[in-house]
């Protein structure tokens, strides 16, 4: 659920209020039309001569409603886990740095005594 900030410019999820509003008008209009293709292949069923394929439609069209949903919030999510995953390799490069250096210095000592 979508909750206004004081200043009223983001929801929680961090998108505008008319970006929010408009990911929703669209999420349930596909769910609309999914549900009316739906209805209306139930209706082909009772009078069609192919019946046995009919059958199939409405089931298999039904199932997909909820995998439309899923892909939709999954794409909400993704700059998020993007923007994390790159704080993340930031971070672990930062640290393989100082290895990388002390690993340089290590060959140079070696190379050192070596000679």
């Amino acid at each position: 659920m979508a909750t206004q900030s004081s200043g009223g410019a983001r929801n929680q999820k961090g998108m505008s209020g008319g970006e929010g509003t408009a990911k929703a008008t669209v999420n349930d209009q596909i769910s609309q039309a999914v549900q009316s293709t739906a209805n209306l292949i139930h209706l082909m069923q009772q009078s069609s001569p192919s019946q046995a394929q009919l059958k199939k439609l409405p089931k298999n069209l039904l199932a997909k409603t909820l995998t439309i949903q899923n892909t939709g919030q999954v794409l909400e999510q993704m700059p998020r886990v993007i923007s994390s995953l790159d704080a993340h390799m930031e971070i672990g490069l930062q640290r393989l740095f100082p290895l990388a250096s002390l690993l340089s210095w290590i060959k140079i000592s070696i190379d050192f005594w070596n000679c």
